[in-house]
């Protein structure tokens, strides 16, 4: 029995760290994933970081002493780790970077709208349909993907109002491609499965 927990307890000690988050990932660390070329993935990748990701994420995209591109990359990775804080973050992000003219205040704007789009959820239609009608077309192209990406009927009715008067041609052909994949998966969502004929 004592080889076992010898055995077990050198084999822990050689594997290094566990691949459990320990505690709260520290900032510098958080920060040197969020540069170019360094981006986790997906949600699991982000957690592995360590808990409370999303609080440390949320601290870095509304620090205005941060790197802008750095801010804009926790403002992304907000939407796919997902969860509660991050979507209210988000949430205000929109809400008040909407009527701002600064570049900076536009890029995050951009990134929280298609954050919230990943994020989902029944309101998200309602807190980015009205940025259609925004000044900037690069602002409206990605909230036209945002909206998008909740696949939902309210955001296709967004779109499609929008579709009408949009002037610019590359926003004018985004809404059009969004609006094509919400009614493609609305069509596929009312198809019987194969296993069920």
């Amino acid at each position: 029995m004592l080889v076992f927990w010898l055995s077990a307890a050198i084999a822990v000690l050689l594997a290094g760290p566990s691949a459990a988050p320990a505690g709260r990932p520290e900032r510098a660390a958080v920060e040197a994933h969020l540069r170019p070329n360094t981006l986790p993935r997906s949600a699991a990748d982000w957690r592995a970081l360590g808990t409370g990701i999303d609080e440390v994420l949320i601290a870095i995209a509304g620090d205005p002493k941060t790197d802008l591109q750095i801010r804009a990359h926790a403002v992304s990775a907000l939407g796919v780790v997902s969860t509660r804080p991050g979507r209210a973050f988000l949430e205000t992000a929109v809400k008040q970077k909407a009527s701002s003219n600064d570049a900076g205040d536009k890029l995050l704007l951009r990134k929280a709208a298609l954050a919230l789009g990943w994020v989902g959820g029944t309101a998200v239609p309602a807190q980015l349909g009205p940025l259609l009608e925004h000044p900037d077309p690069d602002v409206r192209l990605d909230v036209a993907i945002g909206l998008g990406l909740t696949r939902s009927g309210e955001a296709a009715d967004f779109l499609r109002k929008r579709f009408d008067v949009e002037t610019v041609p590359k926003v004018r052909s985004q809404i059009g491609r969004q609006l094509r994949l919400i009614e493609d998966a609305a069509a596929d969502a009312k198809r019987p499965s194969p296993a069920a004929q």
